[in-house]
Formats: C-alpha cells, structure tokens, sequence
C-alpha cells in the first residue's frame, strides 16, 4: 500500500510534511506529562486531538496483549519482573503510575483490548508497535482485537523488528505497517517495499546520519515519521527535511509550535 493510497482511503485531503505541515504523534500517549502507556496518558493525547498515539504492546505468559513499553515491570510499575514470565492477572496488581508522582497512583498497565475498545467509540489514531519478535499467533491475536473492534482502517502496526513485519504482511496485508530504525541500514528502503510498508521511521540520530534519505522515501510515495524530538531546534530540523510525523514526548509544546508555524 503506497502512503497516497493510504491516506484516500481513509478520507484524510492533507498529505502531511513536504512543506506542510507534519503529524504531531504523542509518544506512548501523552507521556510528557502522564505516566506512560497508561489510559490516562493515551486519555491526554486524545484530548489534546494527537494526530496518532504511539503506544507499545508485549504479551504476557499466558499470551494477552498489554502496553507497555520495556520488558520488565521494573521501570514504570512498583513491581518487578518480565512480562513474559508473568499471568496477565499478577500483572494487573502493578501499580503504572505512582513512579511518577502520587497523584497517578493506581494506573494499570492497560489490555490492549481495552485501549482498542475505548478508541473505537470516541475517536483518535494508533500508532501500534508491536516490541520484539512476534511469531503468528502473538500477531493473529492483536489484529484479532483490532478487527473485533472495527479499529483497521484507525491503526498502524510498527516494528523495529523483520520478522515481525513479515508475520504482519502475511497475517493482516491489509493493516499498514512501518519499519522502525533507530540507524539506518543498508537495504532499508527496498526492505519497507518488500514488506508492504506505507513508511519508515528513523530515530532523530538516525535522520541526522542520513537526512537525505527523507527525499528517497517520500519520492517512493511512502511516509518519514522521526522519533523521539522534544525540542524546537529538532523541531525546525525536521520540518525543513519534509518529514510526515513528528513522534514527540511533548504533544502539547510540539502542538503550540506547529500551530505558531502554520497559523493554524
């Protein structure tokens, strides 16, 4: 699927980036300024009427899709361990939100399920990276929730890794994907038209490395998202590259500056 095509069949008029303006993608929801990964962050970014929300998907040990973003619990939960060694009900009685500040206290680590079904009725976009290698039955079971929750034509699956992408392709053509890179390799751009991809997303160090590379890819008619920018001189980079999205922990100052930018 060519982006252009993407983009007309969801109904979407304006191709973002080239001079336009770009996507303002909240990273992990809102996380800025709300714990990330949780309903209360993808909430925020909702509110805020993010152009997508990033969020990260592991399974569980006994195979439910859940979002967050590392492997282990240690980082954003007051609990500890790997999320795949551990039942989707131990890690329901994490708390996802204290480690930032009390007043987030009593966040959960949100099912994906839950997150689709709250979508699916009161608006928004998802940017789904799906963390790791997927074998097919982890990547059946969330395009699954996504059909189930008449969310496909409002999600786009991402990955870092191939053989993720390739299950992805082979499962659910019909859902967009994107390959992420943190640097770019050699082959990447024939690798994202094999794999069907309407884009590719480079790190900031990694666009700095190869900004030329932008061009390349929108002249393929596909889309350049950039993670992860906080700052205005990012910001400014970015836009003067033509990228499509801007994936930002900042949603609402990378909004402030698009909107003085682009007098919207």
């Amino acid at each position: 699927m060519m982006f252009t095509q993407f983009l007309r069949d969801r109904g979407i008029d304006r191709v973002p980036g080239r001079g336009g303006k770009p996507w303002a993608i909240a990273h992990r929801g809102y996380s800025g300024a709300v714990p990330e990964n949780t309903m209360a962050a993808i909430d925020a970014a909702r509110a805020l009427e993010a152009d997508f929300i990033e969020i990260d998907v592991h399974l569980s040990a006994d195979g439910t899709p859940l979002v967050l973003h590392d492997p282990t619990l240690n980082r954003t939960t007051d609990a500890s361990g790997a999320v795949a060694n551990l039942s989707d009900e131990q890690i329901s009685l994490a708390d996802a939100g204290s480690w930032l500040g009390p007043g987030f206290a009593g966040q959960r680590i949100p099912h994906l399920d839950a997150v689709l079904y709250s979508m699916s009725f009161r608006g928004g976009w998802l940017l789904l990276e799906l963390k790791g290698d997927w074998e097919a039955g982890g990547v059946a079971a969330v395009v699954d929730l996504i059909t189930q929750h008449g969310m496909a034509d409002r999600v786009v699956l991402q990955s870092f890794s191939q053989h993720t992408l390739h299950n992805c392709q082979a499962i659910a053509g019909h859902i967009p994907r994107i390959l992420l890179r943190v640097v770019p390799k050699e082959g990447d751009v024939e690798l994202v038209q094999r794999l069907e991809g309407i884009g590719y997303a480079p790190s900031f160090r990694g666009f700095k490395s190869r900004r030329e590379l932008v061009e390349e890819i929108r002249e393929l008619d596909l889309c350049v998202n950039v993670h992860t920018v906080d700052a205005p001189e990012g910001w400014d980079a970015l836009l003067s590259a033509g990228v499509s999205g801007i994936i930002t922990n900042q949603l609402g100052r990378l909004q402030g500056y698009l909107a003085a930018k682009f007098d919207v």
